[in-house]
């Protein structure tokens, strides 16, 4: 029942993770999952482009408040850095103006928070993504203040739903390098829920992920303060304004 909040997220149609948004909510508290069209062919980078800056976004938005949302996401890593710095944050004006005034983030504006609520500048970063998009993550991480000092992908466009847990975990643990302070892991379709505390133990630093950074982000929009155990370090920290 959602006696505390009610959480929208946007997915794109080939979101496949949605048990990870209903585990990162604390009780009282639902989530409310929408998914909007994406190409059947491979996802260019100019595909995902124009899905950016897809009215359907907006459309989305609009069409989840009618059930008196608290706070809405649209939950694409890429599609919301795609675009440079300040990309997203057109996103979230986009979605607000349409859900009349319901705060809204992305999942990258909810990770650049999180990220620094969390006193990191320097990061070690992992994704499913290919080289031409991991250089425009790195890029739109740059622009927002941190230091990327170590980067993986797994070169992949589509079929990101398939890959396990331990894909994420085997990455990151490869990846990682004593300066980074600490570890984000890009992408709402990769799935990473069951390995972040003991990728957190392994590693010895922070590790935020792109669908827990959603969540925890639509909370503090909410005015909820989860403090939930197996969900990283990230939902032990006071949230900030």
């Amino acid at each position: 029942m959602s006696w505390r909040a009610r959480l929208g997220i946007i997915y794109p149609a080939d979101g496949a993770l949605d048990d990870e948004y209903w585990k990162l909510v604390p009780p009282g508290v639902t989530v409310h999952i929408t998914r909007i069209e994406v190409p059947h062919e491979d996802q260019t980078i100019e595909l995902l482009e124009a899905q950016a800056t897809s009215p359907d976004i907006e459309k989305a938005a609009g069409d989840l408040t009618i059930i008196r949302l608290d706070a809405v996401a649209y939950a694409c890593t890429s599609g919301s850095f795609l675009l440079g710095a300040g990309s997203d944050l057109d996103i979230i004006q986009r979605m607000e103006a349409a859900a009349s005034g319901v705060p809204c983030t992305t999942t990258t504006t909810a990770a650049v928070r999180a990220l620094k609520a969390l006193g990191a500048k320097k990061l070690a970063v992992v994704t499913p993504y290919p080289d031409e998009i991991n250089a425009r993550l790195e890029a739109f991480l740059a622009d927002s203040g941190f230091q990327v000092v170590a980067l993986e992908g797994l070169g992949l466009y589509h079929g990101i739903w398939g890959q396990p847990a331990g894909a994420a975990y085997r990455l990151a643990t490869e990846a990682d390098v004593p300066e980074a302070e600490a570890m984000f892991i890009s992408c709402t379709n990769f799935r990473t829920l069951e390995v972040l505390d003991a990728l957190e133990q392994d590693l010895g630093k922070p590790v935020v992920s792109a669908n827990q950074a959603t969540v925890w982000d639509l909370l503090r929009l909410a005015g909820i303060r989860p403090n939930l155990e197996r969900l990283g370090m990230l939902y032990r920290i006071e949230p900030t304004e």
